[in-house]
């Protein structure tokens, strides 16, 4: 038999092979390539939290010590593909400049124009800020699973509807005055566009004392802004004179308990603000 022929003869018979293997091939499918977790690290528990919550079981998290001062924290920070810091004055930014490492970047602070404070992660404006931010850049990062960080993050802003109402509550609120014991809340206070009073209680005198206390007596306070810790014989002494006078204390511990739901820690925050302005506008 010819060559040719025997050629010809094979190819036709191919043919139908060709086409069952397309058929197998469109009907089964190739497998999608199998998910691998983004790899986060971060210093803070509450980033920590707010991660774990938008990313679910599409996220890696590991909280690391600033120092990365274990060879866990260290293989973690070197495999991370975001890194999630408080403000620039973070260690794990110098860690990444020192290490090389080309994992993104979120700076919770930058939603801020002052970059001078401190513990940005006590405004629960920031926070809430952070969820969304994160889940952006999470979407940018892994496309794929876009509409699952977008799913988390709204789900997570909605359970906490209440705290960003109440915010967004208490920022309409105007001339509103407070004196502090400390400035650690200095941030979301601005925010609130509230202002302090007093800028340093520990250095008043008996003479401001006096003017304090007429202030409280004609209404231009509203609340006296103060932490357990803060037992100073000035604190005390404020404390003690805003109790007498009936004006609102909301006290507020600045160290997030380990147990503690980040926005359910600030919501209490939040709350007691609300209650504290009711009160004074109730007086006038």
């Amino acid at each position: 038999m010819n060559k040719q022929v025997i050629y010809a003869i094979l190819t036709i018979l191919l043919i139908p092979i060709g086409i069952f293997l397309i058929f197998i091939n469109m009907t089964v499918g190739t497998p999608p390539p199998k998910h691998v977790p983004v790899k986060i690290v971060t210093d803070n528990v509450v980033y920590q939290q707010i991660a774990e919550a938008v990313t679910s079981d599409s996220g890696q998290v590991r909280l690391v010590s600033s120092d990365l001062k274990t060879h866990e924290d260290q293989k973690a920070f070197k495999h991370a593909e975001i890194i999630i810091a408080d403000n620039h004055r973070d260690q794990l930014l110098v860690q990444r400049s020192k290490l090389k490492s080309h994992a993104k970047l979120l700076v919770a602070s930058d939603v801020v124009s002052d970059q001078n404070g401190s513990n940005y992660w006590l405004s629960p404006e920031i926070t809430t800020k952070t969820i969304s931010k994160l889940s952006d850049l999470l979407s940018d990062f892994d496309p794929q699973n876009r509409d699952f960080y977008i799913h988390n993050s709204q789900n997570l802003l909605s359970h906490n509807r209440l705290l960003i109402e109440d915010i967004n509550n208490l920022k309409s609120k105007s001339n509103v005055q407070f004196i502090a014991t400390n400035n650690a809340q200095q941030i979301f206070m601005s925010q609130l566009n509230y202002k302090c009073k007093w800028l340093n209680i520990e250095t008043a005198t008996d003479n401001d004392f006096k003017k304090i206390e007429e202030d409280i007596r004609n209404k231009k306070i509203n609340f006296i802004l103060t932490a357990p810790q803060d037992q100073s014989d000035n604190d005390k002494r404020l404390i003690k004179l805003a109790t007498d006078l009936k004006l609102p204390v909301v006290t507020f511990n600045q160290v997030l308990p380990s147990n503690q739901n980040i926005l359910d820690w600030q919501f209490g925050l939040v709350e007691q603000l609300k209650k504290a302005l009711e009160v004074t506008e109730s007086d006038k």
